[in-house]
């Protein structure tokens, strides 16, 4: 058993299952290469989950029946507007919408409707990363969920983050970086989160035509009205998801790249909202990427100096392709990538050298994280990750392969921690440095749970002190095993492993 293997199954896995750090501890890198292939099929727990569509439909659908529900209470469904994010009230966070106080809540509805589906997909992707033999593969899964963000916080969206970590994450985690941001920026989560499916083009037919423009929504559950142009796609994928803030692009290209991928729509009638078709029973069951020429901006565009004079959808095409390829976007995925495994300061040689593999590969992520691997940095003994919640809760289960967790304990667990999956509070997701997630209340709420756990799960025969050198290997000091040895009964003792700052750490 080796520290190096702890580290494989720790540091870059999603914590060591018994009798995992000593089978890698013989090839800790082998181990971790032979994970960078694209999955043959989706694991089992994912194959029942919605698809896209279905995802969409569903909250859409529902829209239909509260609007029918509002109507029957007095109420026009139009001037309905939340309070708060509905997405929040799924992990028992106060939010909700309002309507007239006579007894019709739909923020009791929302999660009526929702709950349910949500916390199973939850429970999915808890299982698979419990139960993978590639936790390697899954935490980069994870990583890139929590770089293209598609969040539930916003009110809409809280069907869609689990069929677009599936359908577009999990197909190009060793793919490339250009394919994957294409793949994120046609998805009708994306459009739909950041609000690029009613961008118009100024100059358009549409934009120049009012008449052509389809009936406003009046606000209803907070749908933006079709104004006209809207740069929250193209701020992001520059700021979030390529570039990198302060790496030379400015305001003006923000602008023109938005107007870019005017016409970048979620497929249904021209230019009808889907919450109007909805709302007028006109849905028509679509739900994908379409490029709608008549509400794009005409004519070329300069973005960095370059000027793109593509027509259509290969404009917008041209300029990802280029985002995708700049020195500024591999400097930013290698530094994202090093701050997540390495450390939060992550070492600026491991930076720059993912940065030349990038770069000489085409973004190749495969070559990107094999390099990552092969770095010697990435196998330094000191523990200077803190895990967050999600990660914590996971690599216990791992270690306790009899923990039993139904999805209300999971959505009660995360959200105590402060962190709920699929609901990360804006576009740039979840915090990947410790000082998010070391407030005291957090740190106090993680030891509750790990106490619980613990009593959950020990028994009369259970040897804590050697499942802590099974799971931490080399990395368990000496104070630790003391303390875990001297406790006076097994769950105590499975506390003081879970509460371990070598088992919070990776």
């Amino acid at each position: 058993m080796s520290i190096e293997g702890v580290i494989a199954a720790n540091r870059f896995g999603l914590g060591a299952r018994p009798g995992e750090v000593a089978t890698v501890s013989g090839d800790p890198k082998g181990w971790l290469l032979a994970q960078l292939t694209p999955e043959r099929e989706l694991p089992r727990p994912l194959q029942s989950l919605p698809s896209t569509i279905d995802d969409m439909s569903a909250f859409f659908k529902w829209i239909r029946q509260i609007a029918d529900e509002a109507k029957a209470h007095g109420m026009d469904p139009y001037k309905l507007k939340p309070q708060g994010a509905p997405g929040a009230a799924m992990s028992g966070v106060s939010g909700g919408m309002s309507g007239s106080d006579s007894g019709f809540s739909i923020e009791r509805e929302y999660v009526k409707a929702f709950l349910p589906r949500y916390a199973v997909a939850v429970k999915a992707r808890y299982d698979v990363a419990v139960t993978t033999d590639r936790p390697f593969f899954e935490r980069l899964v994870h990583f890139w969920t929590n770089h293209f963000v598609v969040s539930g916080a916003k009110p809409g969206a809280i069907t869609m983050p689990p069929s677009f970590e599936r359908d577009v994450i999990r197909p190009n985690v060793t793919g490339r970086f250009a394919d994957m941001l294409m793949a994120s920026s046609k998805h009708p989560a994306m459009l739909f989160y950041l609000d690029n499916y009613h961008s118009i083009g100024p100059n358009s037919k549409v934009g120049k035509d009012p008449s052509l423009r389809a009936p406003k929504v009046q606000q209803a559950f907070a749908v933006p009205q079709m104004a006209g142009l809207n740069e929250n796609l193209a701020r992001e994928i520059m700021e979030l998801q390529t570039l990198g803030v302060r790496s030379g692009y400015t305001q003006a290209d923000v602008t023109s790249f938005a107007r870019v991928i005017t016409g970048w729509t979620i497929a249904g009638p021209p230019r009808v909202p889907v919450y109007k078709l909805v709302l007028d029973g006109r849905l028509n069951g679509k739900g994908l990427f379409e490029f709608d020429d008549e509400e794009h901006e005409p004519g070329p565009q300069t973005i960095m100096g370059k000027v793109y004079a593509q027509a259509g959808v290969d404009q917008g095409e041209a300029v990802l392709n280029d985002l995708a390829r700049h020195p500024a976007t591999a400097h930013f995925i290698a530094t994202k990538l090093a701050r997540h495994f390495i450390a939060d300061d992550p070492p600026p040689a491991v930076v720059e050298r993912l940065a030349k593999v990038y770069l000489a590969s085409d973004g190749d992520l495969k070559a990107v994280c094999t390099a990552l691997v092969n770095s010697p940095e990435t196998f330094d003994p000191s523990p200077r990750k803190f895990k967050p919640p999600e990660d914590y809760v996971i690599s216990a289960a791992r270690a306790l392969p009899t923990l039993q967790s139904d999805p209300g304990s999971l959505l009660r667990a995360y959200g105590s921690m402060g962190q709920t999956p699929y609901n990360p509070p804006g576009p740039n997701g979840w915090s990947d440095v410790e000082a998010e997630w070391l407030g005291a209340d957090s740190v106090w709420k993680r030891f509750e749970w790990a106490n619980q756990t613990a009593d959950s799960v020990a028994t009369a025969t259970m040897n804590p002190s050697e499942l802590a050198k099974d799971v931490l290997g080399p990395s368990l000091s000496p104070a630790t095993a003391q303390a875990i040895a001297r406790a006076q009964s097994p769950a105590q003792g499975l506390t003081l492993l879970l509460a371990s700052a070598e088992f919070q750490r990776r």
